[in-house]
């Protein structure tokens, strides 16, 4: 057999093992997909990515996941919050700025045919705070808790600067 037709085959057969990063098969089954947005920082659990704001030197992204663990315990959260009766979108307290302003933070969450995405803007009104902070912040810093335990994250360059 000729030694071209040979190594054509080999290649063929083996390149996408070699060359290709799938990484389908390199972390715990998604149960759930979530999304998280504040400012620059994003956490895409649909295309398993998280990007850092690094302030003054950019941004960087990197691949992440959640365990199974994970995600049992971030479920246990939205059940406890019933974020899936949230409203879509929580508004500012009308004439309050708060600056610097990171725009809205955004939560959506696909699990099991549910599909909930929850907009929310600081400063909350007073009559809001009372009924919906509590459930956000203490989702938002469950998520931040997970996140930045993750060898992922701990490993991304430290942000640089600050806002003003």
């Amino acid at each position: 057999m000729n030694i071209k037709l040979v190594f054509t085959i080999a290649i063929i057969l083996f390149a996408p093992y070699a060359f290709c990063q799938d990484s389908s098969g390199d972390h715990d089954p998604q149960l759930m997909q979530i999304y998280f947005k504040f400012g620059l920082n994003e956490l895409d659990t649909f295309h398993n990515t998280y990007q850092k704001d690094l302030v003054s030197a950019g941004t960087v992204k990197t691949g992440m996941w959640f365990t199974t663990r994970e995600q049992e315990i971030i479920l246990t959260q939205l059940n406890r919050i019933i974020f899936f009766n949230l409203p879509d979108t929580i508004h500012a307290q009308p004439n309050v700025v708060i600056s610097p302003s990171h725009g809205p933070q955004t939560l959506r969450v696909k699990y099991k045919g549910m599909d909930k995405t929850v907009v929310w803007y600081y400063p909350l009104p007073e009559d809001v705070v009372n009924n919906f902070d509590y459930r956000l912040e203490s989702t938002r810093d469950l998520l931040w808790d997970i996140i930045e335990s993750k060898p992922e994250y701990k490993a991304l360059p430290p942000v640089k600067g600050g806002y003003q």
